[in-house]
């Protein structure tokens, strides 16, 4: 008889569907909602820690350049969607800075929408682009958090460290 090859431990597959939405929207929202949040909720505390930093430095670095180097001159920066008539990259760029969360709506007021005009200096195109790497960063967290919850990133992993984790996984269950 020749010989088998060992089985190896499988790892759980991931939620699909109505099951995935039901697990991940509450981080999801919490996530968008605050950023770092959402890592908080499903017990990452030191990555909650870390985006939440990041969002807080780039967003007051991005409202003081915004802000303060307008000077006397007109104020503006922040992209606002532009639909009547549609313009793909001022929405495109409302879309990535809304990643922002709610006060998305406080910075497009101050910083953006038809009152504001096309940014002159570099300083306020500078911290305009502070508050769409916040919330592109943010986006990007989302993302994470979904699959982490629906059990996704396992399947990121390279061969190698899914079977450590399936070996893992067997022996704990077997103790």
């Amino acid at each position: 008889m020749p010989d088998e090859a060992p089985k190896l431990p499988r790892l759980p597959l991931p939620l699909r569907k109505q099951k995935a939405l039901k697990a991940a929207w509450k981080p999801l929202l919490a996530n968008w909602a605050l950023p770092g949040a959402g890592y908080w909720m499903i017990g990452q505390k030191g990555r909650a820690k870390a985006i939440f930093g990041i969002f807080v430095g780039f967003t007051v670095i991005g409202f003081l350049q915004m802000k303060l180097g307008a000077g006397d001159g007109p104020v503006g920066g922040v992209f606002t969607p532009a639909l009547d008539p549609f313009q793909w990259m001022p929405t495109l760029g409302a879309a990535a800075t809304a990643g922002i969360g709610p006060i998305y709506g406080l910075f497009a007021a101050m910083f953006g929408g038809a009152s504001a005009e096309p940014v002159r200096n570099l300083t306020q195109e500078y911290g305009a682009s502070y508050v769409m790497v916040a919330g592109l960063l943010n986006w990007l967290c989302c993302f994470d958090i979904f699959d982490r919850v629906t059990g996704r990133w396992v399947w990121r992993l390279p061969k190698d460290e899914q079977e450590a984790l399936a070996a893992k996984a067997e022996e704990v269950s077997q103790s």
